[in-house]
Formats: C-alpha cells, structure tokens, sequence
C-alpha cells in the first residue's frame, strides 16, 4: 500500500474516530445536560407558582389578621367593632365572610359582606383545627369542591387566632376567626404560568393537596379529582413506602401519560402540604439532540471527504488547527469566552475559520457582559423607580440626559393633613416608623395602578401618571390610585390605634395636562422628573384638600367617566402663584 494511501487511510481514520467517539460523548452530555436544563427549568416554574400562592394565601391571612384584630378590639363597643369590621370586609380582596368563635371553638358571630356571597363556615371549630391554628398562627383546612360544571368552586376553610395582651408571653387566647378562603383563583395561576413558560401550553402545571386531590389545574374537570392513579403523583408525591410526602422540593422523575413521555418535577408548598407539579414533553425538552446526531453524520461525511483530499495533499497540515478549534471549543463550552483560535491571520479556510471562532466567542462575552449589566441596572433602578420606568430606561427608550420632552400627564400630591401636631406627640422614631408604613403602601398603590413616584417631600408624596408613556386613562388611574390610599387608611390608621395612639388623615390633589418630563439636575446628579403649571395646580389643590378629601382639577374631571365617579363641582378657588383661579371639583367615595 503506497504511503499517501496509508497517510490518507491514517488521516481518515483520526478524522473520523474521534468524531465518532465525540459525538458520541456529546449526545450523551447533551441529553444529560438538557435534561437537568429542562428540570431546572420546571423547577424554576415551580418555584414560581409556589411564590405566587404562597403571596395569595399571606395576603388572605392578613386580610383576616387584621379583621380579627378588629372584632377583638376592647377599646370599641361591640357594635362599632361589627361596622367597622364589616366596612373593613367589604375592601378586602380574599374575604367574602368571616365568623367567629370563643376559644373553645364555638360560633357567637358571623359577619357577610353585602357585596358578595359567600360558604357558610362551621358552627365549631373541631380541636385539631384549634391547636394547629395556635401552633402555626393559622390553619387552612383541607380543600372541597362545591358546585359542578363551569360553577365548580374549590374552597379551603382560614382560620386565624385571635390574641388578647401585649407580647407573646403575657398574651391569653381570646379566640378564632374563620373565613372559607375561595381557591378558583390559583387555576389561573398555575395556567398563566404554564402558558408563559412552555409554549402557550396551559396544561403543563397542577396542585394537588396532602390527599393527592387536584385543587388546581387549567382543566376546571380535573379539579376536585384524586390524582393517586396518575403517574405524576405515583412517581412524585409518593414516598418509598407510599406515603405522601410532607415536606422538601426538587423531586423529579420520568412518566408517561396517555402514550406521552414526560419530564416532571415536584415542589411542595411550605406548612400546607400541597404540591406543585410541573411537566414537560420529554422529546420536546431533547429535541436538539436529534439535531446534534444529524449534524454529526453531515460533517462525518464531509470530515471523509477532505480527510481524503487533505491526505493527498496536506495531511501533514490539518492536525494542528483542528486541534486548537477543538480546544478553543471546549473552554467556551465551559465559560472561557477568552478563549482564542491562533492563525487568524492566514489567508486560507483555515484562517476564516479561526476567526469566525473568535468574532463569536467575542460576541458571546459581549452579550454575558451585557446581561449582567442589564440585571445589575434593574436590580439598583427597581429600588427607585417603577418597573415600566426600569425597563424604559434599561432598554434605552427613556435617555439617561439632561432635559425633557412634553408630555400629557396627571399628577397626584398625597399630603399627611395635620402632621406637625400629631409629630409633637410622638417620638421621632415611631413618626419615621408610621411615614415609612405609609409611604410603603402608598407607593404600592401607585405602582399598581401604573403610576410612578416622583418624589418624597416630608410628609407629601408625589406621584405621576403618564410616563415614560402616556395612556388614555391615566386620569382614572390616578383617582382610582387615591380613592384606594383613603380605603387602605382606614386599615392602617386602626393599626396604628391600636399600636402607637396615632392617628392620619390625607388630603389628596390631582390635576392633568401638558408638563415637561425629563431628567432634571447636573451630568453628575439628575432626577427625573416634571415640571409645569398642571404640577404646580396639582401641589395646591393638595393644600386645599381637607383630611379625607381628594380634590381634582377641571381638566382631569373632564377625563373621568361621570358613570364611575361623583364629582362635586366646589366652584373656583384662587391659588398663591397663579392669575387664574382654579374650578376644583371634590371626588366622593
């Protein structure tokens, strides 16, 4: 056999071994890899659900606390602590009904929102359902569908403790408060969830309870069901010895359902014993290693072919290049993006094809370098800013520059009424203590109804609707954002009865129209902000509002839908700085 015939065979063979056993070993890691990806991945939303329920339930529970801590105020009669209460009831979000109990458990008042209907919960409460509710500070009860068809309703029973003294060790048992909790709620969880990460698929997410009983899932039929025949329960929520598990998260198998082979995960949701279960088709989640065995066949074709042409003619060549890809491949393959690919500078292909390497490993650290900046910006913004304005400015719509351009807006001023006197009374720490719980809430409420908090000032906040982009309602969402602020006070203000004898009322101004927005200040320190007449109207009819009044301007009354808010025209009003008076109008609750 003549030499370049071995050299070629010689060649051949290297090229082609190797290719083999590497595609080999890197099917395997892939699938290994993206298997443990796609877990993650499921893990990841799992967590998500687990987060968004979890927020649900403390949310109800502290609607309840609250509510108990109303009916069990002995600083009121009986009967202001029932209106109060049921006022309270009906701007709860959770809470339909709530009835309550003496320490041993049985029923002396039940109390039904006007609004809405709701299950009617038990005469007495069983003892074990009393000693876990003092145990854990609460209790949800075991989940029942009421109902059938598209009226099925799952309901779980929330009981709470109610606590008489001050601190944990002087506090005597005073009794409980109960409300069936509605879980409908967690079904759009669960699909909104399952949609947003796999593919429009709504059907990829469950939970199911202690009993293996599916409480919520897209399927309104499932709920309601045992799931002890289903794989995913059988394979996940079920122990060694068939038991269910209690506690824990990260448990994964492999099943398959209805022909289809699946990837699942499961996460329990602390201290309720319910489980979150996620899946995903197992040929969608490696789907790209049938590509890689695809393109390992191609480019093993191609590898013979000019293993076959470079042995003739430059075998003695090929080694040392391919070997550098190679190695280059790896250290990118594991984070090294300085990894770089020498003979760039030939002239031939395999030149090109060290520098392709490196304009993309370039590239790949450019882009690393860039999410990490990103995700640093909007972790340090998002303290400051609302997350519309965050991704505004990340995304560069909104320039990080000197000066401004107009926009239509609506401005709102929130004002402490009477603040230096109660400040007076109180120690500078609980004043603090009280601003910051306000500012906390009120700056939640803005945020949630698409506002943005401008700025600070003593005991005022200010508010705008409107930027970075304006909408056609931004008008109703400031004065919704209000009357929310004058219904979350009344809740606070109990708190802060009960906690510090203090008491607050604000006094609200809205106005809208054209302003300029913009970053305001020097290169080295701005603020965004706005400026103009409609901000300054805004900050006086802030200073005309009395406790409990929200006062708007003739151009955002105008705005509003006569339909969904009382306005009562208060005439004109002269204000300081200003030629023209002002038409104020009084928005009624």
């Amino acid at each position: 056999m003549k030499l370049r015939t071995r050299l070629t065979l010689m060649l051949l063979a290297l090229a082609l071994v190797p290719l083999v056993v590497a595609t080999l070993l890197i099917a395997g890691s892939s699938t290994r890899r993206l298997r443990a990806e796609a877990l993650q991945y499921q893990l990841a939303a799992g967590g998500i659900v687990v987060a968004d329920v979890t927020r649900a339930l403390l949310l109800a529970r502290s609607e309840l606390e609250t509510l108990a801590s109303l009916v069990s105020d002995v600083s009121l009669a009986a009967a202001d602590r029932q209106r109060i209460a049921r006022a309270a009831l009906l701007r709860a979000n959770r809470i339909d009904a709530l009835t309550v109990y003496r320490a041993d458990g049985q029923s002396v008042l039940t109390l039904v929102s006007d609004a809405r209907g709701s299950e009617a919960a038990p005469g007495a409460l069983p003892a074990a359902v009393r000693e876990r509710a003092q145990k854990q500070g609460f209790d949800l009860g075991k989940a029942a569908v009421r109902g059938s068809g598209a009226k099925r309703h799952v309901l779980a029973l929330l009981v709470v403790p109610m606590w008489r003294g001050a601190g944990r060790k002087d506090r005597t048992l005073h009794g409980f408060v109960a409300a069936p909790l509605l879980l409908d709620h967690l079904s759009r969880i669960v699909a909104s969830v399952s949609r947003e990460r796999f593919s429009k698929r709504a059907d990829r997410i469950f939970i199911i309870d202690a009993t293996l009983t599916v409480i919520a899932a897209h399927d309104i039929g499932r709920v309601g069901k045992s799931a002890r025949s289903d794989p995913a329960a059988r394979d996940l929520a079920l122990g060694n010895k068939g038991r269910v598990r209690s506690r824990g998260f990260g448990y994964i198998s492999e099943y398959a359902r209805s022909g289809e082979a699946l990837l699942g995960t499961m996460t329990t949701v602390p201290t309720l014993g319910w489980h979150v279960v996620v899946e995903q088709s197992r040929a969608r989640a490696l789907a790209s290693v049938r590509s890689t065995w695809i393109t390992a066949a191609t480019i093993a074709v191609g590898a013979a072919v000019f293993a076959v042409v470079l042995g003739l003619l430059l075998a003695g060549g090929v080694a040392r290049p391919v070997s550098a890809v190679a190695s280059a491949a790896r250290r990118v393959a594991g984070g090294d993006f300085d990894a770089r690919v020498p003979g760039d500078k030939r002239g031939d292909e395999v030149g090109e094809m060290a520098r392709a390497f490196n304009v993309m490993s370039d590239d790949l650290r450019s882009y690393r370098e860039r999410v990490v900046e990103e995700t640093r910006i909007r972790a340090d913004l998002s303290r400051y800013l609302s997350a519309e304005l965050v991704e505004s400015v990340v995304s560069q719509k909104t320039e990080l520059r000197l000066g401004g351009d107009r926009r239509q807006v609506t401005v709102l001023f929130a004002d402490v009424v009477a603040f230096t006197p109660m400040a007076e009374k109180h120690k500078p720490e609980e004043v603090v203590a009280i601003l910051n719980e306000l500012f906390t809430f009120l700056t939640e409420i803005v945020f949630k109804h698409g506002g943005v908090v401008d700025k600070f000032i003593g005991d005022c906040v200010m508010a705008v609707f409107g930027v970075p982009e304006s909408r056609d309602d931004d008008a109703d969402r400031a004065v919704s954002a209000a009357l929310e602020m004058m219904q979350w006070l009344d809740v606070g203000n109990a708190k802060w009865r009960r906690d510090l004898g203090a008491e607050l009322a604000l006094g609200i101004g809205i106005n809208s129209g054209e302003v300029v927005a913009g970053n305001l200040g020097s290169e080295k320190r701005m603020e965004y902000t706005v400026i103009g007449d409609t901000v300054n109207v805004a900050a006086r009819l802030e200073t005309l509002a009395q406790a409990g009044q929200v006062l708007v301007g003739e151009d955002t009354a105008s705005m509003l839908d006569e339909d969904d808010y009382e306005l009562e025209d208060l005439g004109e009003h002269p204000v300081a700085g200003r030629a023209r008076a002002v038409r104020v109008f009084e928005v009624k609750e």
